[in-house]
């Protein structure tokens, strides 16, 4: 292995461990766990990187994601929506209009006659009438 190779695998290693490095500041950036001044030494070099930028605006995405899937569900208060349905003002609202009903009395009508004239027809058929 020349001199070259080593110097090359040297740097590469070192460039390893500085994005190891820059991924831990990244993630205590964006949760808060760090110094003012190294926010401040933080905050200047990402703002020069825009890879770095990118990488802060997914993590913030999928930090936030994750506080809300674990928020517990809110449940309303139930007089307070009792309060807002007996306060909203219902006077614009169209008021429905009952359908007309056919009276019972019709309806049993109707059906009689109907089957006084099938009775009417089969003994008709029959020659009974």
């Amino acid at each position: 292995m020349s001199y070259f190779d080593r110097v090359r695998d040297l740097l590469g290693f070192e460039i390893l461990r500085r994005h190891a490095a820059a991924g831990e500041h990244i993630s205590a950036f964006i949760d808060d766990e760090l110094s003012v001044d190294e926010r401040e030494q933080v905050a200047a070099q990402f703002a020069l990187d825009p890879s770095v930028q990118q990488r802060v605006r997914n993590l913030r995405a999928v930090d936030t994601l994750v506080h809300q899937a674990l928020e517990p569900p809110s449940v309303p208060n139930a007089d307070a929506c009792i309060q807002g349905a007996l306060s909203a003002d219902v006077s614009g609202l169209p008021v429905a209009q009952p359908k007309p009903r056919v009276p019972t009395a019709v309806i049993a009508s109707v059906g009689l006659i109907v089957t006084a004239g099938v009775a009417f027809v089969g003994l008709r058929r029959r020659g009974l009438v």
